[in-house]
């Protein structure tokens, strides 16, 4: 995904997805999003996204497989990381989802 500020177009590339230890269903998931100028690492939103987050915007997956369930996850982080962005923020922090 790419978002756009002040004439600068960055990438947005999240990294491999973690979750919660628990006994029973997950309710977090945890991942990486490095924040790119090029080649040039610009700063990394760390992004949480919460099982309510999820079940908001799309509750079947869930119950899915991680290749159903991930692009979801993804989508909703991106989502903050590039509003976030577009309001000029480009430092290191948390984002949560």
């Amino acid at each position: 995904m790419s978002v756009a500020h002040d004439g600068t177009t960055y990438e947005l590339v999240p990294e491999g997805v973690r979750t919660s230890l628990a006994d029973g269903p997950a309710m977090l998931w945890g991942f990486q999003v490095k924040v790119l100028d090029g080649a040039r690492l610009v700063c990394i939103k760390t992004c949480f996204v919460g099982r309510v987050s999820v079940q908001v915007r799309d509750a079947a997956v869930l119950d899915a497989p991680a290749e159903v369930l991930i692009p979801v996850l993804h989508e909703l982080a991106l989502e903050k990381v590039a509003a976030a962005i577009r309001e000029g923020d480009l430092e290191d922090e948390l984002v949560f989802a």
